[in-house]
Protein backbone atom coordinates (compact mmCIF):
# COMPACT_ATOMS: atom_id res chain seq x y z
CA UNK A 1 0.00 0.00 0.00
CA UNK A 2 2.61 2.50 1.08
CA UNK A 3 4.27 1.84 -2.80
CA UNK A 4 1.30 3.13 -4.02
CA UNK A 5 0.76 6.08 -1.92
CA UNK A 6 -0.15 9.64 -4.23
CA UNK A 7 -1.64 11.55 -2.02
CA UNK A 8 -1.70 12.28 2.25
CA UNK A 9 -4.12 13.98 3.69
CA UNK A 10 -5.05 15.77 7.11
CA UNK A 11 -7.51 16.56 9.46
CA UNK A 12 -7.20 20.35 10.93
CA UNK A 13 -8.00 20.49 14.71
CA UNK A 14 -5.46 19.13 17.08
CA UNK A 15 -3.45 17.10 14.29
CA UNK A 16 -2.16 20.24 12.53
CA UNK A 17 -3.42 22.73 14.41
CA UNK A 18 -2.33 22.71 18.87
CA UNK A 19 -6.54 23.51 19.42
CA UNK A 20 -6.12 22.62 22.95
CA UNK A 21 -3.01 25.22 23.54
CA UNK A 22 -4.41 27.74 20.70
CA UNK A 23 -7.73 28.03 23.07
CA UNK A 24 -6.37 28.10 26.67
CA UNK A 25 -3.92 31.08 25.17
CA UNK A 26 -7.22 32.94 23.48
CA UNK A 27 -9.28 32.39 26.55
CA UNK A 28 -6.88 33.98 29.11
CA UNK A 29 -6.28 36.88 27.09
CA UNK A 30 -9.63 37.37 26.44
CA UNK A 31 -10.68 37.46 30.22
CA UNK A 32 -8.04 40.46 30.20
CA UNK A 33 -9.16 42.23 27.84
CA UNK A 34 -13.12 42.15 28.93
CA UNK A 35 -11.64 42.40 32.47
CA UNK A 36 -14.57 45.47 33.71
CA UNK A 37 -16.80 42.22 32.92
CA UNK A 38 -15.08 38.80 34.14
CA UNK A 39 -13.36 40.55 37.56
CA UNK A 40 -16.09 38.87 39.51
CA UNK A 41 -14.47 35.52 38.23
CA UNK A 42 -10.94 34.50 38.97
CA UNK A 43 -8.46 33.82 35.93
CA UNK A 44 -7.95 30.20 36.56
CA UNK A 45 -11.53 28.90 37.43
CA UNK A 46 -12.87 31.16 34.36
CA UNK A 47 -9.94 28.97 32.01
CA UNK A 48 -10.48 26.06 33.96
CA UNK A 49 -14.45 26.22 33.23
CA UNK A 50 -14.25 27.39 29.81
CA UNK A 51 -11.76 24.37 28.71
CA UNK A 52 -14.09 21.90 30.40
CA UNK A 53 -17.03 23.25 28.58
CA UNK A 54 -15.43 23.51 25.31
CA UNK A 55 -14.96 19.83 24.82
CA UNK A 56 -11.78 20.98 22.30
CA UNK A 57 -14.20 22.15 20.44
CA UNK A 58 -17.13 19.64 19.79
CA UNK A 59 -19.51 21.88 22.09
CA UNK A 60 -21.74 24.36 20.05
CA UNK A 61 -20.34 28.16 20.61
CA UNK A 62 -23.50 29.54 22.22
CA UNK A 63 -23.58 27.01 24.64
CA UNK A 64 -19.57 27.48 25.71
CA UNK A 65 -20.36 30.90 26.39
CA UNK A 66 -23.74 30.57 27.57
CA UNK A 67 -23.02 27.73 30.40
CA UNK A 68 -19.71 29.59 31.25
CA UNK A 69 -21.95 32.97 32.07
CA UNK A 70 -24.94 30.63 33.83
CA UNK A 71 -22.15 28.85 35.91
CA UNK A 72 -20.39 32.30 37.66
CA UNK A 73 -23.79 34.26 37.64
CA UNK A 74 -22.73 36.36 34.73
CA UNK A 75 -25.59 38.18 32.59
CA UNK A 76 -26.40 36.88 29.34
CA UNK A 77 -25.56 39.49 27.08
CA UNK A 78 -21.55 39.28 27.92
CA UNK A 79 -21.94 35.60 27.40
CA UNK A 80 -23.18 37.05 23.83
CA UNK A 81 -20.55 39.61 23.57
CA UNK A 82 -17.79 36.45 24.21
CA UNK A 83 -18.66 34.37 21.53
CA UNK A 84 -19.09 37.52 19.20
CA UNK A 85 -14.92 38.02 20.08
CA UNK A 86 -14.64 34.51 20.07
CA UNK A 87 -15.87 34.17 16.64
CA UNK A 88 -14.02 36.89 15.40
CA UNK A 89 -10.51 36.97 17.53
CA UNK A 90 -9.80 33.01 17.75
CA UNK A 91 -8.81 32.08 14.26
CA UNK A 92 -6.01 34.22 14.35
CA UNK A 93 -5.11 32.87 17.59
CA UNK A 94 -4.69 29.91 16.24
CA UNK A 95 -0.86 28.22 17.02
CA UNK A 96 0.12 25.02 14.70
CA UNK A 97 2.41 22.36 16.21
CA UNK A 98 5.50 23.36 15.71
CA UNK A 99 6.78 20.75 13.07
CA UNK A 100 3.14 21.20 11.27
CA UNK A 101 5.26 23.31 7.98
CA UNK A 102 7.89 21.57 8.21
CA UNK A 103 5.92 17.92 7.81
CA UNK A 104 3.83 19.35 5.03
CA UNK A 105 6.91 21.06 2.86
CA UNK A 106 8.78 17.83 2.90
CA UNK A 107 5.00 15.69 1.65
CA UNK A 108 5.16 18.21 -0.78
CA UNK A 109 8.52 18.09 -2.06
CA UNK A 110 8.78 14.69 -2.43
CA UNK A 111 5.77 14.86 -4.95
CA UNK A 112 3.02 13.63 -2.76
CA UNK A 113 -0.25 15.37 -2.92
CA UNK A 114 -2.12 17.08 -0.07
CA UNK A 115 -5.87 17.34 1.31
CA UNK A 116 -7.63 18.72 4.02
CA UNK A 117 -10.54 17.43 5.81
CA UNK A 118 -12.03 19.10 8.55
CA UNK A 119 -15.22 19.82 10.46
CA UNK A 120 -16.90 23.01 11.20
CA UNK A 121 -18.09 26.35 9.86
CA UNK A 122 -17.08 27.67 6.42
CA UNK A 123 -16.31 31.24 7.98
CA UNK A 124 -14.44 29.66 11.07
CA UNK A 125 -12.48 27.11 9.35
CA UNK A 126 -11.64 29.29 6.45
CA UNK A 127 -10.03 31.96 8.64
CA UNK A 128 -7.90 29.52 10.66
CA UNK A 129 -6.39 28.27 7.26
CA UNK A 130 -5.86 31.91 6.05
CA UNK A 131 -4.50 33.00 9.49
CA UNK A 132 -2.32 29.88 9.74
CA UNK A 133 -1.29 31.01 5.55
CA UNK A 134 -2.38 26.85 4.85
CA UNK A 135 -4.62 28.07 2.45
CA UNK A 136 -3.17 27.49 -0.57
CA UNK A 137 -0.53 24.52 1.24
CA UNK A 138 -3.57 22.24 0.22
CA UNK A 139 -4.78 20.65 -3.43
CA UNK A 140 -8.00 19.97 -1.48
CA UNK A 141 -9.45 21.46 0.97
CA UNK A 142 -13.52 19.96 2.26
CA UNK A 143 -15.19 21.49 5.12
CA UNK A 144 -18.01 20.18 6.09
CA UNK A 145 -20.44 23.01 6.52
CA UNK A 146 -20.16 23.93 2.54
CA UNK A 147 -20.23 19.60 2.02
CA UNK A 148 -23.15 18.90 3.82
CA UNK A 149 -21.86 15.80 5.61
CA UNK A 150 -19.37 15.54 8.26
CA UNK A 151 -16.53 13.50 9.20
CA UNK A 152 -16.63 10.23 10.14
CA UNK A 153 -19.51 10.14 6.60
CA UNK A 154 -17.40 8.72 4.26
CA UNK A 155 -19.07 10.87 1.93
CA UNK A 156 -16.69 13.00 2.64
CA UNK A 157 -13.58 11.36 2.52
CA UNK A 158 -14.40 10.00 -1.21
CA UNK A 159 -14.86 13.71 -2.30
CA UNK A 160 -11.75 14.30 -1.06
CA UNK A 161 -10.01 11.59 -2.58
CA UNK A 162 -12.41 12.29 -6.52
CA UNK A 163 -10.53 15.76 -6.09
CA UNK A 164 -7.20 14.92 -5.86
CA UNK A 165 -7.33 12.48 -8.40
CA UNK A 166 -6.49 9.41 -6.52
CA UNK A 167 -7.96 5.89 -5.10
CA UNK A 168 -8.25 5.10 -1.66
CA UNK A 169 -5.88 2.61 -1.76
CA UNK A 170 -3.48 5.25 -2.89
CA UNK A 171 -3.96 7.83 0.19
CA UNK A 172 -3.22 8.42 3.94
CA UNK A 173 -5.40 9.92 6.30
CA UNK A 174 -3.88 11.46 9.61
CA UNK A 175 -5.74 12.44 12.59
CA UNK A 176 -6.10 13.02 15.86
CA UNK A 177 -9.91 11.64 16.89
CA UNK A 178 -10.51 7.76 16.76
CA UNK A 179 -14.20 7.54 15.84
CA UNK A 180 -14.06 10.66 13.41
CA UNK A 181 -11.31 10.70 11.32
CA UNK A 182 -9.54 7.26 12.05
CA UNK A 183 -12.75 5.15 11.48
CA UNK A 184 -14.23 7.22 8.90
CA UNK A 185 -10.66 7.29 6.82
CA UNK A 186 -10.49 3.56 6.88
CA UNK A 187 -14.17 2.87 6.19
CA UNK A 188 -13.30 4.93 3.22
CA UNK A 189 -10.89 2.52 2.50
CA UNK A 190 -7.51 4.40 3.35
CA UNK A 191 -4.51 3.97 5.12
CA UNK A 192 -5.50 5.93 8.49
CA UNK A 193 -2.95 6.92 10.71
CA UNK A 194 -3.76 8.18 14.24
CA UNK A 195 -1.98 10.89 15.84
CA UNK A 196 -2.45 9.95 19.17
CA UNK A 197 -4.23 12.07 21.42
CA UNK A 198 -3.29 11.23 25.02
CA UNK A 199 -6.66 12.25 26.98
CA UNK A 200 -7.87 9.50 24.95
CA UNK A 201 -7.18 5.96 26.47
CA UNK A 202 -9.47 3.29 24.89
CA UNK A 203 -8.18 1.12 21.96
CA UNK A 204 -7.71 2.58 18.59
CA UNK A 205 -7.96 0.52 15.63
CA UNK A 206 -5.63 2.48 13.87
CA UNK A 207 -3.12 1.65 10.92
CA UNK A 208 -0.39 3.34 12.37
CA UNK A 209 0.06 5.71 15.63
CA UNK A 210 2.65 8.76 15.36
CA UNK A 211 3.24 11.39 18.50
CA UNK A 212 4.43 14.01 16.50
CA UNK A 213 4.00 15.02 12.60
CA UNK A 214 7.35 14.66 12.22
CA UNK A 215 7.65 10.89 12.34
CA UNK A 216 5.50 10.73 9.37
CA UNK A 217 7.94 10.57 6.77
CA UNK A 218 9.60 7.66 8.11
CA UNK A 219 6.37 5.95 8.79
CA UNK A 220 5.35 6.23 5.32
CA UNK A 221 9.03 4.98 4.03
CA UNK A 222 9.69 8.57 2.33
CA UNK A 223 12.97 10.02 2.10
CA UNK A 224 13.21 13.67 4.50
CA UNK A 225 13.84 16.18 2.04
CA UNK A 226 14.60 18.82 4.82
CA UNK A 227 17.80 16.51 6.41
CA UNK A 228 20.79 17.59 3.68
CA UNK A 229 22.09 14.75 1.58
CA UNK A 230 25.09 12.29 2.54
CA UNK A 231 28.66 13.23 1.25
Amino acid sequence: MLADLQAVLFDLDGTLLDRRRSFEHFIRDQWKRFFSSTQTVDLEPYVETLIELDRDGYTPRKELFTGMAAQFGLPAHLAERLLMDFRAGFPCACLLFPDAIQTLSSLRAIGLKLGLITNGSVEMQSSKLQCLALASVFDAVLISDAEGCRKPDIQIFRRALEQLGVKPSEAAFVGDNPEIDVAGARAAGMLAIWRRDRNHSGTVEADAVIEELAELLALLGLPDSGKPNAG
